[in-house]
This record gives structure tokens, sequence and C-alpha cells, in this order.
């Protein structure tokens, strides 16, 4: 729903959640002999014998730590090959319940970074082997690295994702600090600096004071782009690692990148939260074919603005994105919606017209500006009005039924996958029934997978908000609020997969959801 985000990236955690999108590699298959085992026993022995340390932790039954096995394993075995001063590691926070909880673990995998034995942050990168493995050597390494030979700056092409490379007169003066500082800031970038004129010849600089970003993505050829005559570039005010920053942060992606997990990463952190979703035919994506051109000329016009991103219809990938915005899985043409990865809002393509670079370049425009249409689903209207005794409301029908003036409303809003919802579906007729004679009470429930209202904050995903005199139960560890609401006393907690809104006569919901705190 409308602002159903918990952290950062949250649009993916939505999207994942309830879905088998990715693929599950069989765990006796993946080569972990290069992963450190931790145990309470041996976890302080074991850190102490390299300075860096990646922690996983994890669940055995957990699929997207299931996921996470190969590439970690590689990622292990990377590091170790590249002589790395880190060790990768793994603890079952099932049978090491007080590492999990001295760590403060809350959900499953969870990756923490340790210098000399001491937790020091949250790991923050992609969760590919390249993207770990990058992001271990910013963090064992130096902020930046000189290039003084050809050869090796004709292997930066190599390199997967942006990589950047600044042209300086000296390594040294204001402009060098504050590219340092620069590159210090950007874990999941490698930055690169040089005083070489046949360098920075290879990489198309000639003057001084300059910056190429080279990228290399799946699905596209390596390409080069130089600061030179870019007004992002030359139009940015501040020191030259603003500028430089300015520059990276229009040119460190591709023209479009698919939705998957292995993009999550660049497309969650290229910094840029306003997003543009084109979904289409899989064939209609092929090099030259018509959408692959169009993004092409519409990303040379929305750089900076936003990220565009695809989703192939017939993907296992694609599915979470038709699901979340309602997007046609038979679609023949391209459909356009907006996302802001900030707020968690969708939005509406205006018009229903021909796609165009144009039209792509003006929707990117009303996202930053505040004049894009707001995008809610709706389930159809059901042709029976109540379920079990349970009154039905879809997003189209909120206004009607739970705004009414002529009744109080408790609203269930529910994930048909989720368990808890499940358990909860028999109580909750047995109570509809209960008030069935009382016409000032309605026992309402709506699919929050399939159904929005800007008026209803409720998330779906792992909490629960009663009002009322209603209580939550909060068995699997949940941590209980009580506080006042805008209808009496409001109760919330985070042991379960739903949300239940009071709305009394006309009103808003009087709760407010919470982060959950226990692992599932």
């Amino acid at each position: 729903m409308a602002g159903s985000g918990l952290l950062r990236c949250t649009f993916l955690v939505l999207l994942i959640a309830g879905h088998s999108v990715w693929a599950s590699a069989p765990a006796d298959d993946v080569d972990e002999k290069d992963v450190v085992v931790l145990t309470t026993k041996n976890f302080e022995t074991e850190l102490a014998k390299e300075k860096f340390a990646l922690v996983e932790f994890y669940a055995p039954w957990c699929g997207h730590c299931k996921n996470l096995k190969p590439a970690y394993a590689a990622a292990a075995t990377e590091v170790k090959k590249q002589g790395l001063p880190a060790i990768l590691a793994k603890v079952d926070a099932t049978e090491e319940g007080d590492l999990a909880n001295q760590f403060d673990v809350k959900g499953y995998p969870t990756l923490k970074w340790f210098v000399n034995g001491k937790e020091a942050s949250d790991f923050g990168g992609g969760r590919t082997k390249d993207d770990i493995v990058r992001w271990i050597a910013k963090k064992t390494g130096p902020a930046t690295s000189d290039v003084t030979a050809v050869d090796a700056a004709e292997k930066l092409s190599e390199k997967p994702g942006a990589t950047v490379l600044a042209y300086l007169s000296e390594l040294s003066g204001a402009d060098f600090e504050s590219y340092t500082e620069l590159a210090a800031s950007k874990d999941d970038t490698e930055f690169f600096t040089t005083t070489s004129k046949d360098v920075a010849a290879k990489l198309g600089l000639t003057a001084t004071g300059s910056v190429a970003v080279i990228r290399n993505y799946e699905g596209f050829d390596p390409e080069t782009v130089t600061s030179a005559g870019d007004s992002t570039f030359e139009g940015a005010k501040g020191s030259f690692g603003e500028r430089a920053a300015a520059f990276l942060l229009a040119q460190r992606l591709p023209a479009y990148m698919e939705f998957s997990q292995a993009n999550a990463n660049a497309i969650f952190g290229s910094g840029v939260d306003k997003h543009v979703i084109v979904a289409g035919p899989e064939e209609a994506f092929a090099p030259g074919k018509e959408l692959d051109t169009l993004l092409r000329a519409a990303s040379a016009k929305t750089r900076g603005q936003v990220v565009l991103v695809i989703a192939k219809l017939g993907t296992e990938t694609a599915k979470p994105i038709l699901d979340f915005f309602g997007l046609d899985a038979a679609a023949s043409t391209a459909q356009v919606v907006g996302f802001d990865s900030k707020s968690n809002k969708k939005f509406k393509f205006p018009g229903e017209g021909e796609v165009t670079a144009d039209a792509l370049a003006a929707f990117a425009v009303a996202l930053n500006d505040g004049s894009a249409q707001a995008l809610l689903k709706s389930a159809p209207v059901p042709e029976e009005p109540t379920e079990d005794g349970v009154t039905v409301v879809v997003g189209s029908t909120v206004d009607s039924i739970v705004k009414s003036e002529d009744h109080d409303v408790l609203l269930e809003v529910y994930a048909p996958w989720c368990g808890h919802c499940k358990s909860l579906a028999p109580i909750y007729e047995k109570l509809a029934k209960r008030f069935a004679s009382v016409d000032s009470v309605v026992i309402a429930k709506m699919d929050g997978t399939a159904n929005e209202h800007p008026d209803i904050d409720a998330k779906v995903l792992g909490e629960v908000g009663v009002g009322g005199a209603l209580k939550c139960d909060a068995s699997r560890n949940g941590i209980p609020e009580v506080r006042p609401g805008k209808e009496g006393m409001a109760v919330s907690c985070s042991a379960t997969g739903r949300s239940l809104v009071w709305m009394a006569r006309g009103s808003g919901a009087a709760r407010r959801d919470h982060p959950s705190k226990s692992p599932r």
C-alpha cells in the first residue's frame, strides 16, 4: 500500500515479500570452503585472525539466505584469491541465539561488518559476488588508486558496474582532497586517479580537472562518458569532488535497467529516488528493437532525474512489478508507471497516447516537480458485499464504506499469503457475526496486495495496528505500544502479518505502524 515501506530500499523489500521470485539455489551444491562457520565458542578467536570480517546471520529455512549462498561463497573465494585482509563468515542465528541477540539481528539474512573483532556497520552493498567483493575492497583499501599505465586504464572497462577516474594535475591539493572525500563516501563504486596524459587520453580526457565514468553492465557494451562539455558537471557548484558527484549521479547507470535482484543495489543505491518503470513484451527490449530504442532516446533526456527501469512480460522478475503496480501481464504494448522510492508512492503515466521519449521525459519532470498523479490499485467491486459475514472492501469502495458517516468500521488489511491472516480469519468471522445486528458497526476486510487508498496507511507485511477495544497478539516477541490516538487509544505491535484499522465515522485511521521487531 502507499507508504508501506519499512526501511531503506523499501520498494525492493515490498516487491520480494510474499513472492517466490528468485530461483533458490540448491543448498547442497554450493562450495563454501572459504566461508568461516562461527559459533559462540569460536566467534572472537576467528574474527581476531583478520582485521576485517563480513558476517552473515542466517536461518537454514530462509529462502533469501539460500539465494545469497552461492554469491556469498564465491565472494569469499574471490576475497581470498585477491589477498584482501578480510574473511567472510556465517552464523546460524537459529542455533546461536545469543550471538543474534547480541548484534540485534531482526531478520534474515543480516550482514554485518566487523573491524578488529568489533561491529563497525551494517553491510551496505549489493547481493552479487561482484557487489560484495567491490564493497569489501573499498572498506579494506584506500579510497582511490592511481593509474599510471595505459594497459591498466584499458582494464577499467572490465570492472562491473560504474568506475570513476579523475584526471588531475597532481595528487594533492583541493581537487584531490575533495575527490578522495567523494570516493570514501561511496562503498559501491571504485575510484581512480591519474596524472598521466596518455592514460587520460585513452579514456577520452584531454584537460586536467575532468572526470570519466566507465560503465559495464550486463546487456550493454562497456562505455565511457567524460565530463568535457557536460552541463551537469560544468554547471554544478562547489568543489571538484562535488561536481564529480553530480556527474556520477547522472552517468553511473546505463540507459535503463531491468528490475531484478542482481540490479537492485544499482537501482536503489543510485541516489536517484524517482523511477519510471516500463513494462512490455520481452522481445521489444532486444537491442535495436522498439522499446530499447525508445528508452535509449529517453535516457538522454532524463539522466539524473529518474532511473529508467524495465519489466519484461513473461519473465519471473516481472511478476512482482506487475502485482505491485497492477499492470496487465498479457499487454502487447508498453505500460508505464512512476515510483518514488523515498516516499513509496506510485504514479500514473498521463494520457492513453503513444509512449514516446518526449512523453517519458515530461513524466520525469512531473515526478520531480510533484505534479504527477498518484496511482492507487483497486480490485473490482465484488458481486457479493460480504464474505462469511465480513464486509469486503476494495480500493474504490473505501470512501463509501470505510469513511461513511453512518457507521464505525473495523477494517482488516490482509495479504492472501499471510499465515497469521489465515489464522485470524475464523475469529474475525465470529466477530462479524457478533456485530451483525449492530447497525452502527461494520466488520470489514480488504486485500492489501490488490487495493490501496491514500487515507489508509496500513502495512500488511509483518505488522499489526489495532484500535478501539481490541488487543494485539505480541506472543511472537512483538513489542506492543499503547498511545493516545485521534479516536481514543491505539495499540500497535509487530508480531503478525496483518493490519487492523479502527475507523470512527468519517475519520482517518487512529493508528500508526512501526517496523517489525521480530525476525520471520
